[in-house]
């Protein structure tokens, strides 16, 4: 079933380019709406535990194996895209066939990417997924540069990544006496790799992920691309927890001694990331700007909490994870909502929607409550599991990463104030949401407090998958000092 999810968009991406333009809208509707069925079906049954691990060794490549599998992290972020396809689908009026036919592209790319149990096959999806992406921003977007740029810096991010793999399969081949890139074997057998041989190893993995993260100081392509690609790129972006994925997939599992030893300088990039992007979302003009620097100030705290190694702020990362491409998709999506009425995103060209749309109105302030993270919402729910779990490490780190809170309900509120109360002379007139943008929007608003008030269907087993990846940390760690430390917040879990 699992090679069903992940095959079902690439055959959609061909079938819609034989389809006439009218039936467009209806089949990428349609379709998203059985992929993301059958990837609920495939948590369900996960959950009630069915095995999905699958392998098909290839003859040709004797150390390649499509091997794939999944576990309840992976198919949280795997129902994150699912679900935000869906509704930009639904949400948008999309009608060309070469768009759709590359974002059902990129889908089978991703579900691939977070299926993958073989590092190559990780690659190979990896890979695969920045075609579509270059191709909408280049074709659709406003500056194309912007794309040039984004390439640049996830190809030279994934040859370093591709580097370390060969070497880390020359590693377990000396030790194992075989050539393979299974992930399984990598994390199952002692460590390969010697402390100074994981530090360079690690870095390489880690700049791959935090430029695709993006983490400061390599987010400076992200502001551009979010601003002048197709809101669909930006959705997509942000909905797609890749980079983050690849730390809790490689970084700690496979370099625990070296994830470690690097924690207080990621925590200390974090940090900076979180206050730094939220002043800049503070005196940004345009809102699309302000949504996508708002957005790499929270994916500070995300992986702040993933380098904490603690059981409540990891689960809480991968929560927030959810939460983060749920709230900050919506608000691009009603971000495009505004500029298709307006041809404008600029933040003072708006005021009195509060009264001339009172509808778009109810909606923004039910997403803009969960971005401030107000209790009761998924948001709150990561953010505060994360906080406490990191504080058990580190009490500053938590209280500095916790200005993501004020800071994000200063310039969230001050925009909200502007754009829907400011009563001043304009050409703004009244509007009514479509159907389309309604039904779309209503499930957000749903999940936003139903998993607010009831966080346990995904919280659990993300849990127990947490608590795997800890015990493979102390198992695979080499250094005295990595042991200690992770025995001290084993203990901190405990109490």
């Amino acid at each position: 079933m699992l090679n069903y999810l992940i095959f079902f968009p690439l055959i959609a991406a061909f079938a819609v380019l034989i389809l006439n333009r009218g039936g467009v809208k209806i089949f990428s509707v349609s379709v998203s709406l059985m992929i993301l069925a059958l990837n609920g079906k495939i948590f369900i049954d996960y959950l009630d535990g069915a095995d999905f691990n699958f392998r098909l060794s290839l003859r040709i490549l004797d150390f390649f194996n499509y091997h794939i599998g999944v576990d309840s992290i992976a198919l949280t972020l795997m129902l994150l895209c699912s679900l935000m396809i869906f509704i930009s689908f639904l949400f948008l009026k999309i009608e060309k066939r070469a768009m759709v036919c590359a974002i059902f592209f990129l889908e089978f790319a991703i579900m691939g990417l977070f299926s993958a149990l073989d590092a190559l096959l990780f690659y190979v999806f990896w890979e695969f997924s920045l075609l579509p992406l270059i191709y909408i921003i280049g074709i659709y977007g406003k500056d194309f540069r912007a794309g040039i740029k984004f390439f640049i810096y996830a190809f030279l991010g994934s040859i370093l990544m591709l580097v370390a793999m060969i070497y880390l399969a020359y590693l377990n081949y000396n030790l194992l006496h075989i050539w393979t890139f299974d992930l399984e074997i990598w994390k199952n057998n002692v460590s390969a790799a010697s402390f100074k041989e994981q530090i360079f190893l690690f870095l390489a993995f880690f700049l791959a992920f935090a430029i695709k993260a993006p983490l400061f100081p390599f987010h400076t392509w992200a502001p551009k691309v979010y601003a002048t690609s197709p809101v669909l790129v930006s959705v997509m972006l942000v909905a797609f927890k890749m980079a983050p994925f690849g730390f809790l997939q490689f970084c700690l599992p496979l370099f625990p001694d070296a994830s470690v030893y690097f924690a207080p300088l990621i925590a200390a990039l974090c940090i900076v990331s979180v206050v730094y992007c939220a002043l800049i979302a503070y005196k940004a003009k345009d809102l699309r700007e302000l949504i996508a620097y708002s957005s790499i100030s929270h994916i500070g705290v995300i992986v702040l909490g993933i380098f904490s190694f603690n059981n409540l702020a990891l689960s809480g990362s991968v929560f927030y994870m959810f939460a983060h491409g749920l709230v900050t998709g919506a608000l691009f999506l009603m971000a495009q909502s505004l500029y298709e009425r307006y041809k404008t995103t600029d933040i003072s060209f708006y005021h009195s929607l509060a009264s001339k749309a009172p509808s778009f109105t109810i909606f923004f302030t039910l997403v803009l409550l969960s971005s401030v993270s107000l209790p009761l919402t998924l948001s709150f729910v990561g953010e505060f599991l994360v906080l406490l779990g990191v504080a058990k490490v580190n009490l500053l780190y938590s209280f500095l990463a916790g200005l993501v809170v004020i800071l994000g309900a200063i310039y969230m509120l001050s925009v909200f104030r502007q754009m829907f109360f400011m009563q001043k002379e304009g050409e703004i007139t009244g509007f009514k949401l479509h159907l389309r943008e309604i039904l779309a929007l209503i499930p957000i608003c749903f999940l936003i407090f139903y998993l607010g008030i009831a966080p346990k269907i995904f919280l659990d087993p993300i849990q127990k998958n947490v608590n795997v990846l800890i015990e493979i940390m102390n198992l695979r760690a080499v250094e005295q000092n990595t042991l200690e430390f992770l025995s001290k917040i084993g203990e901190s879990n405990a109490k």
